[in-house]
C-alpha cells in the first residue's frame, strides 16, 4: 500500500463520513433556528435557564 492509496482512502472516509452526518446535523440546525425564532417573535422564554445554580 502506498501513500496515494492511504490518502485516497482517508478521503473516502471522510466524504463518507460527511454524507452520512451532514442530513442529521442540517435537521437539528433547522430545527433549533425554528424554535429559536418561535421564542423571539412569542416573547416565550424557559424559566429555569433564569436562575443560576447555587
Amino acid at each position: 500500500m502506498d501513500t496515494l492509496e492511504v490518502v485516497e482512502i482517508g478521503r473516502d472516509l471522510l466524504v463518507t463520513t460527511m454524507w452520512l452526518s451532514g442530513p442529521p446535523i442540517m435537521i437539528s440546525l433547522i430545527v433549533g433556528l425554528m424554535i429559536s425564532i418561535f421564542q423571539t417573535v412569542t416573547s416565550v422564554q424557559e424559566q429555569t435557564l433564569s436562575f443560576a445554580p447555587r
